[in-house]
């Protein structure tokens, strides 16, 4: 119940460890648990919401707002994780009008592309692991963010990876179908925890 918490703090300690201990892999195994659980948080969103427009135009908001800070905090020029987790709530969407199997995929595909083309943040790892979520239950979800670990691994030499299937396993064992998945963090707080720690990280790393 408490896993909005947990991807709020794993995200904080990944970020300070990228920033200022860079050379210490410890940060950065703690901050592999954040990204799935907000990927599991997009796609609850996306089954819950009343609302698509506005949840679409909330993501847009927010990742308008935070790609100075992220860009400052991180010395990077590429689009911050909030791209890729509207780019996946739109495939969704999209999705979800289709009635053919054949056209779902394709959509899938471009929008992976587009997604490693215009270099987002985890690009078509962050799309796959939402569709993992979308499509599978219970240990077939760990099973397949395994998989994709290991593709991950492979073409991008990161076995760093492998430890953001804990979060997999906490979802499947607690958090699946819980309302309480979402109550236990103020809204304002998870909308502006990520814009405000990384103008945080940047203040403090741009300080003369």
């Amino acid at each position: 119940p408490y896993m909005y918490w947990l991807a709020m703090l794993t995200m904080l300690i990944d970020h300070v460890g990228l920033v200022f201990f860079p050379t210490d892999p410890a940060w950065r195994i703690a901050g592999r648990l954040a990204f799935p659980i907000y990927a599991y948080a997009l796609y609850m969103g996306y089954t819950r919401t009343r609302n698509m427009r506005s949840y679409m135009l909330r993501l847009l908001g927010l990742a308008l707002i935070s790609q100075v800070p992220y860009m400052l905090a991180f010395d990077v020029y590429r689009p911050n994780v909030i791209w890729t987790l509207l780019a996946s709530l739109l495939a969704l969407a999209a999705a979800s009008r289709m009635k053919h199997w054949v056209a779902v995929s394709g959509l899938y595909v471009l929008t992976a592309l587009f997604m490693e083309l215009s270099q987002m943040d985890y690009g078509a790892y962050g799309l796959l692991l939402v569709l993992i979520y979308r499509y599978t239950r219970s240990y077939m979800m760990i099973a397949a963010h395994f998989v994709l670990n290991v593709v991950y691994d492979m073409v991008h030499h990161a076995n760093i990876q492998h430890f953001s299937l804990l979060s997999s396993i906490l979802i499947v064992c607690f958090a699946t179908g819980e309302s309480g998945f979402y109550r236990r963090v103020p809204r304002w707080l998870w909308r502006s925890f990520y814009p405000v720690h990384l103008a945080v990280i940047a203040l403090i790393r741009i300080w003369p």
